[in-house]
């Protein structure tokens, strides 16, 4: 079910569909959360994947609007599918401090800003929020 499914994204996004291809985005189907870089490979197996493919096609990826790249401000990409693809969404994303679990929180719908007073243009629009996830939050110190 997951690869007929990655097969109609791909192919809707007008890219090939390969085996790796395939592979990254039922990895990130699957995904309770976005992925690094790293899981992601370590998520391929039995596929070999090496790590400039997973690369390109998560370049792919985000080029055609299949995923999103999350930055929480620690140097390390991560990459979740896009829920609803082609529309122009912004949702916040949360980090647990204890954990470091990455959440996207798709249910909260934020404004797109376009331009603010002063005249700026803004490109991109990145929300991240950082606390204890309700797991971490309920032990005990």
């Amino acid at each position: 079910m997951k690869e007929a499914s990655a097969r109609r994204i791909l192919r809707r996004a007008g890219l090939r569909c390969t085996t790796g291809r395939l592979r990254i985005l039922e990895i990130l189907q699957k995904a309770k959360g976005p992925m690094t870089h790293q899981e992601i490979l370590a998520a391929a197996a039995p596929v070999e994947l090496n790590r400039v493919s997973v690369y390109r096609a998560l370049d792919a990826f985000q080029a055609a609007g299949i995923i999103h790249r999350v930055d929480m401000g620690d140097r390390v990409w991560r990459f979740a599918l896009c829920l609803r693809l082609g529309e122009d969404h912004c949702h916040p994303h949360f980090a647990c401090r204890a954990c470091g679990r990455v959440e996207c929180l798709d249910s909260i719908q934020l404004p797109r800003v376009k331009e603010t007073q002063n005249g700026y243009k803004i490109e991109q629009q990145e929300v991240y929020w950082k606390g204890l996830c309700s797991k971490c939050a309920d032990r005990p110190s």
